[in-house]
């Protein structure tokens, strides 16, 4: 099961991408020689006007395959005989796309679980087994009101006070969820274990508010604000991954195709498919973020291509261009491979 969503979830993300380069080429009037559906061999295809739909059998993905891309095309509806901005429609099509389709996700998931809204109190939203909170009787949708015989109002003021108990305990005013007021008495710990805090709870103090029908809106907005959220972080990560690269260090956070469906079967049994939609989400900005590092065979190694074409006013040469990205492939390939190697490893850990 978890494996069937995990192909179908991945599939979908290449496909939408590949389908922005397609959109992208018809609009440019470049004719796609192909469109797939999975990766050859081929198990169907049928022609539709110039261009061949086909049904392949490694289910993960697709492809659109343009006629002239590798440089040997001829008259107007080549990809190397447009001009360089309509080139250049073509290779960024695919990560709109996947941005797109992001924002379409978190929209979605929102609309469900409704908007985020701040509340003047701070929420349990998780309790660590085991833990000093979970001892004291501290419950998921609990309401913290005060600490110490001080209110908070928000996560960080009711970490200040607590972080001033450390090695004793401390006297929480607390609004149960079966909507009665209790006073606790909870140990904060001096060295929580590693992903905990002192006492072990998770909190916050957002509330996700039902929309109404004629509230969609919001959901558009949060959606553009959370794809905003993500490619901000992906950045982030992918900057320093290449910082630690360059000084020598071996990125310990990276995950391959075996790591992202472990991640997707946990996701879901612990939180449900609706996270797992999310997730995707995330995966779907993720591969946009990445398909725009100026490496060869990414889009943004064809876009330094592009780039120049537009600078000089010149051609790159086809065949420099063509040895590039089949070169920049064999390293993707094989960084691939090592990914899902340590991937392996970390499972058998």
């Amino acid at each position: 099961m978890d494996f069937l969503i995990f192909v179908i979830a991945l599939s979908i993300l290449v496909l939408v991408h590949e389908f922005g380069h397609f959109l992208a080429a018809v609009k440019s009037g470049i004719r796609v020689e192909e469109f797939g559906l999975g990766l050859p061999p081929k198990i169907i295809g049928k022609k539709i006007g110039k261009t061949i739909f086909s049904l392949n059998w490694l289910p993960i993905g697709g492809f659109c395959k343009l006629y002239g891309e590798d440089g040997s095309g001829k008259g107007g509806e080549a990809f190397n005989n447009k001009n360089p901005w309509q080139k250049l429609l073509v290779v960024v099509g695919g990560v709109l796309m996947n941005l797109l389709l992001a924002v379409a996700i978190f929209t979605v998931v929102y609309a469900v679980l409704g908007v985020p809204e701040e509340t003047k109190m701070v929420k349990v939203v998780e309790v660590a087994k085991g833990s000093p909170a979970q001892m004291a009787g501290l419950a998921e949708g609990d309401w913290v009101m005060e600490v110490g015989g001080v209110a908070v109002y928000k996560p960080e003021e009711l970490t200040t006070e607590v972080a001033k108990y450390k090695g004793e305990s401390v006297k929480l005013k607390v609004y149960k969820v079966n909507k009665v007021e209790e006073e606790i008495e909870v140990k904060v710990r001096e060295t929580p274990p590693e992903g905990e805090g002192a006492m072990g709870v998770a909190i916050s103090n957002i509330e996700m508010r039902p929309m109404k029908w004629y509230e969609f809106y919001k959901g558009i907005w949060y959606g553009f604000k959370e794809g905003y959220y993500w490619g901000k972080i992906i950045v982030s990560g992918v900057f320093k991954m290449i910082g630690d690269l360059f000084m020598g260090k071996v990125p310990k956070d990276v995950a391959g195709p075996i790591g992202m469906f472990e991640a997707t079967s946990s996701i879901r049994k612990s939180q449900g498919l609706l996270a797992v939609i999310h997730f995707f989400g995330i995966i779907s900005v993720n591969l946009a973020v990445v398909n725009m590092l100026p490496f060869p065979a990414l889009d943004g190694g064809r876009i330094i291509f592009v780039v120049y074409e537009i600078l000089t006013k010149k051609k790159a040469n086809q065949k420099f261009e063509a040895t590039v990205n089949n070169i920049g492939m064999i390293i993707l390939l094989s960084l691939i491979l090592l990914i899902a190697v340590g991937d392996v490893a970390k499972l058998i850990k």
